[in-house]
């Protein structure tokens, strides 16, 4: 089975494509690097992808932003824009000697070119997991540099005045599993709903690593705090999901959104099974962006996340009927009177996914079986249960473009991303309830609009 391309998360047209790098938003433009593979559609020869977009949803895809070279890789890392019309890149240059260490480069015509700087590496601890530079603008002016001790699960803080010039300010962790490594970290200040307070969040990816490594895979984090003296501080030493599904990683925010909003885009996949995912000639695709937020339920602070949606959906008929695998499905169970809801996607052959969501015991559950999921890899098949923090609320929204299915519950509290292996061809849905009323169910589709650009003629 080969799984078809989405039509509104960004993937490229071919090759292979992980964690988003270098998110700006400048002149009225979304911009996107990405971990890429020039070369093929397995991991290697680390570039910058670039696409940018209007809408967030419809991307163009661009040559190449910084390549790999013989002796050298281009690892994750972040875009800012200043002074004037300037982008400055910092990235992970990972040589071939085995270090790790932060590089930079600048732009002057938006991001389609860049020129490195003569004097790279900027920093270098000697480290072999030094890596994943995160530059955020602060409040009060100057700039901060977050990036990962990797194996020593750490992320360490820089500040700087004028992105040229780097003191070292502290660091945060370890704290959770040992037989992870940290990846990809972020800090952003989120308004709390409700108030005029904000706290720092600050987002982690974690990868399990060793012979007998976690088979849940790899995953994000958030730890809620404070910045203090150019280092965060948590409120809470733990570790919380960012998403309850399998295929979230390395998200960050864009830099520069409009009105200072925290924008996430994240990588959708696993690297339990990245690798083996059944596409061609592209493989791997970004996350819906989502809207950042906190919320206080239950006297905790939690992180929200509110899908990019299209705003011209068309409806579907009947949500029994096949419908493409593009699609967009809200629900809306009375919890008094639906009781337990099973909304299953039956896809090609034997291919399916079910969603049920239980009020009694609060919990939403997805699950993926049938033959191509149990032939993909040992660990794909199988079910992810996520707890309803909020009470009352049982509407929930389901995503489904492609292989990609993201459902937003909770008011966007709760959330599950995974990869599903419906197939390219109709999908049908059935909704069933055990209670004495049946939910309501609106499917609306996806327009059939191609990504443009390189994406839409490599598509052809």
């Amino acid at each position: 089975m080969s799984l078809p391309r989405p039509r509104v998360h960004l993937a490229p047209a071919r090759n292979w494509m992980n964690d988003p790098n270098g998110l700006v938003h400048i002149d009225g433009r979304w911009h996107a690097f990405f971990q890429y593979n020039p070369e093929g559609n397995d991991w290697g020869n680390m570039s910058w992808g670039h696409a940018s977009s209007s809408d967030l949803l419809h991307w163009e895809e661009h040559p190449v932003a910084l390549p790999h070279r013989p002796d050298e890789q281009i690892f994750s890392g972040s875009v800012v824009a200043g002074p004037g019309s300037t982008l400055t890149a910092f990235y992970t240059s990972a040589y071939a000697h085995g270090i790790q260490a932060q590089s930079r480069a600048t732009s002057v015509d938006g991001g389609l070119t860049w020129t490195p700087d003569a004097a790279n590496p900027v920093l270098d601890r000697g480290s072999a997991d030094f890596r994943d530079p995160k530059v955020i603008a602060l409040p009060d002016g100057g700039w901060l540099m977050l990036a990962v001790e990797a194996v020593e699960r750490r992320v360490v803080f820089y500040a700087s005045d004028d992105l040229d010039t780097w003191r070292e300010t502290g660091a945060y962790g370890p704290l959770g599993p040992e037989d992870v490594v940290w990846e990809c970290p972020d800090l952003v200040r989120l308004e709390i709903e409700g108030t005029d307070a904000t706290a720092w969040v600050l987002l982690l990816s974690t990868n399990p690593v060793g012979d007998d490594a976690d088979p849940s895979g790899s995953a994000m984090h958030y730890v809620v705090g404070d910045l203090v003296d150019g280092v965060f501080r948590a409120e809470e030493d733990a570790l919380v999901p960012v998403d309850h599904g399998r295929d979230l990683y390395a998200g960050v925010t864009f830099h520069g959104a409009p009105g200072g909003a925290a924008v996430m885009l994240a990588w959708m996949s696993n690297w339990r099974y990245a690798h083996a995912v059944p596409t061609a000639p592209w493989r791997g695709a970004m996350s819906l962006p989502r809207t950042l937020g906190l919320r206080r339920i239950a006297g905790v602070l939690r992180l929200v996340q509110h899908p990019v949606l299209p705003a011209d959906l068309d409806d579907v008929p009947s949500p029994a009927a096949g419908v493409t695998p593009h699609a967009v499905i809200e629900v809306h169970p009375d919890p008094a009177s639906t009781g337990i809801l099973r909304l299953r996607l039956e896809g090609a052959t034997d291919a399916a996914v079910e969603i049920v969501h239980d009020p009694a015991t609060r919990t939403l559950a997805v699950s993926r079986s049938g033959e191509a999921a149990r032939t993909l890899h040992p660990d794909f098949a199988g079910t992810r249960t996520a707890p309803l923090l909020e009470t009352g609320a049982g509407a929930f929204t389901i995503v489904l473009d492609g292989p990609l299915l993201e459902v937003f519950a909770d008011r966007g509290a709760t959330v599950l991303s995974h990869l599903v292996t419906l197939g390219g061809g109709p999908v049908t849905v059935h909704a069933t309830a055990e209670g004495s009323e049946a939910p309501a169910v609106r499917i609306v589709a996806l327009a059939d609009d191609a990504q443009e650009g390189l994406a839409a003629t490599a598509a052809a």
